[in-house]
């Protein structure tokens, strides 16, 4: 299992690295930029006012610091990014392996698929995890750098839900990477799917099968509680799909 583990890590490496990077720069640019926006737009004054009342629709929630690092932050930049990272280690994951003619030696090696599997999602779920704890780290530096402290109940509230949300993401990836055996498609459907769900939550009645309206909620802000619906329903979702991954590649001919 260790030397499962170690090759994943080896393979893989450089895009948590990466992940971790990229993600920790935006955290760090999104808290820094309240203190250039809180105080409006330069010139604000001499935009017509319709456009002015269009603009300011659109303008981040200064209120408080955590009801914008939730809009500016968990509920925008890191589920976004974050999903795009969860796709890229988990959507190669199995799907890379039989690409790239290595799941005929791995797989007939004298170690079950299973215990396979579960050393690609170990280590692929816990470079995503370690992604988003040192973004957010960052994020949180940033607001504290330009004065602005959240709130510490509030900023773990809202990591367990992102946590929980991408994870789901990955999950979903690795029912692709076993369904597709080509990984660039694999990703490219596990994508497609969660813009889709994206763009039908936009609609009132759909609302539940946006990915931001399922693991999170506004209420976070002022009751900095985890909810406990959308964190089962992730766990359960993630469970599901991998319980699904894991019988079709017991079934599966390499």
């Amino acid at each position: 299992m260790k030397a499962l583990m170690w090759k994943e890590l080896r393979e893989n490496r450089l895009k948590i690295i990466v992940g971790c990077v990229l993600l920790s720069i935006i955290g760090l640019a999104v808290s820094i930029a309240y203190r250039f926006l809180e105080g409006g737009i330069p010139g604000m004054g001499q935009i017509p006012p319709e456009y002015a009342d269009l603009i300011k629709k659109l303008m981040p929630d200064f209120s408080n610091v955590n009801a914008y690092l939730y809009s500016q932050w968990f509920s925008k930049n890191l589920q976004q990014v974050g999903a795009i990272l969860a796709i890229v280690l988990l959507g190669s994951a199995v799907a890379g392996e039989r690409e790239l003619h290595t799941a005929i030696f791995l797989f007939s090696r004298p170690v079950s698929r299973g215990m396979i599997l579960a050393a690609k999602v170990i280590v692929l779920f816990g470079g995503l995890v370690l992604a988003v704890l040192v973004s957010t780290g960052g994020a949180v530096l940033g607001a504290l750098i330009v004065g602005k402290a959240p709130q510490l109940a509030f900023v773990l509230a809202a990591t367990l839900h992102s946590v929980v949300a991408l994870l789901t993401f990955s999950s979903l990836a690795t029912l692709l990477s076993v369904l597709v055996p080509d990984r660039v498609k694999a990703m490219l459907f596990s994508g497609g799917i969660i813009i889709v769900l994206s763009v039908a939550g936009q609609f009132k009645p759909l609302r539940w099968l946006n990915p931001l309206a399922l693991f999170g909620s506004p209420n976070l802000i002022v009751s900095p509680v985890p909810q406990l619906v959308p964190i089962v329903v992730g766990v359960v979702l993630s469970a599901c799909m991998l319980g699904i991954s894991y019988y079709i590649l017991q079934r599966q001919e390499f």
